[in-house]
């Protein structure tokens, strides 16, 4: 009767840990709260943004000059040869075309220095990554879901890595 009793409860226990290897532990990411979070300010973004846009725009605006110097140049030129004239008109396009040059040179510049501040996106995305399948292999979850994947109806908190997500990426 012992070596029944004793055959029995070892058959359920082996049954028990058996089973438990294989229910997958399942988890849970605010990914959107991490991404937010770890993306650079819209103010820094902006910045970029108006140096690109001042730099479009003044190189518009005298493009349009230039262009009005040379045709008044040309009627100047079909109406008479007059070359004072043509050479004061000759010396502004000039003017005009170093000051668009040197313009432009210390806008990219700047543009370059703002997007040096700027984290890459790509580069950002692969951290999140990378933690999060960190954290996950670490602590032996088999899936994790994003919360808010719309067909996730609900969760506990226990299931929730985003925090220990966010603390090694020290956010």
């Amino acid at each position: 009767m012992k070596k029944l009793f004793l055959f029995t409860l070892l058959f359920f226990a082996s049954l028990a840990v058996y089973a438990q290897q294989q229910i997958p532990k399942i988890g849970i990411i605010d990914y959107t709260r991490i991404v937010q979070r770890m993306m650079p300010s819209m103010d820094q973004l902006q910045e970029v943004k108006n140096i690109k846009q001042s730099i479009e725009d003044e190189t518009a605006a005298i493009e349009t000059e230039i262009s009005a110097l040379e045709k008044e140049r040309e009627d100047i030129v079909a109406r008479s040869h007059y070359s004072d004239a043509t050479d004061e008109i000759d010396e502004q396009i000039s003017s005009l075309r170093y000051y668009l040059q040197q313009f432009v040179e210390e806008k990219n510049r700047e543009l370059e220095e703002k997007k040096a501040l700027v984290p890459d996106t790509a580069e950002i995305i692969s951290k999140i990554v990378n933690q999060i399948q960190y954290v996950a292999e670490s602590e032996g979850y088999s899936i994790i879901f994003d919360s808010k994947d719309k067909n996730i109806i609900w969760w506990t908190h226990s299931v929730d890595i985003t925090d220990k997500v966010m603390r090694r990426l020290r956010i």
